[in-house]
């Protein structure tokens, strides 16, 4: 093993101080948007956790300085649905792998989320079995 040897940093001072505090604060009735997506899947986990995120940033500081409002929500497809049918976001917003975000669908049975294995390429390793990959 070689020496170890010594690495000197050069750190910009305006990029080493912390952010300001921004408070979060509970999204207002009839402001900001709620996204839909999924999260939980992946090669080791292999199960699904809808989520739901209710983001309403404020134009002015809340009563205790927040900056924002947020809202989440995870579990199945159907308590998820439910809990965002019954928030009054201004916006509602599905994951979409080809569009990014598209607006979600009035009816629950239209609503349509891709596993998040499916939507990414992943390469053979050696030992995978000799089945399609993922696509």
């Amino acid at each position: 093993m070689g020496e170890p040897r010594r690495v000197q940093r050069h750190w910009n001072p305006e990029l080493t101080e912390a952010a300001p505090e921004q408070r979060i604060g509970v999204p207002r009735p009839g402001h900001g948007t709620i996204y839909v997506s999924l999260s939980g899947a992946g090669e080791r986990e292999r199960h699904t956790v809808w989520s739901a995120t209710w983001v309403d940033p404020f134009d002015e500081a809340g009563d205790n300085a927040e900056a924002v409002g947020i809202a989440t929500r995870e579990g199945s497809r159907e308590e998820v649905l439910s809990w965002v049918r019954s928030q009054p976001a201004a916006t509602l917003l599905l994951a979409d792998p080809d569009e990014v975000w598209v607006p979600l669908p009035a009816n629950d049975d239209d609503v349509l989320l891709h596993e998040l294995e499916h939507r990414f390429m992943r390469r053979r390793r050696p030992g995978d079995p000799d089945g399609p990959t993922v696509s």
